[in-house]
């Protein structure tokens, strides 16, 4: 029964890395080039 909740818990795990991951790239991504007026 242990081992169970431990693959379920690892599988959720990973499920939540890979969705978080795509999210950052789809972010990084879609993130608009800094004109330069607007540049420090």
């Amino acid at each position: 029964m242990k081992r169970a909740i431990f693959v379920t818990l690892a599988s959720i795990l990973m499920l939540l890395a890979n969705v978080s991951s795509v999210f950052a790239c789809a972010y990084i991504a879609h993130q608009p080039k800094t004109p330069k007026s607007l540049q420090r």
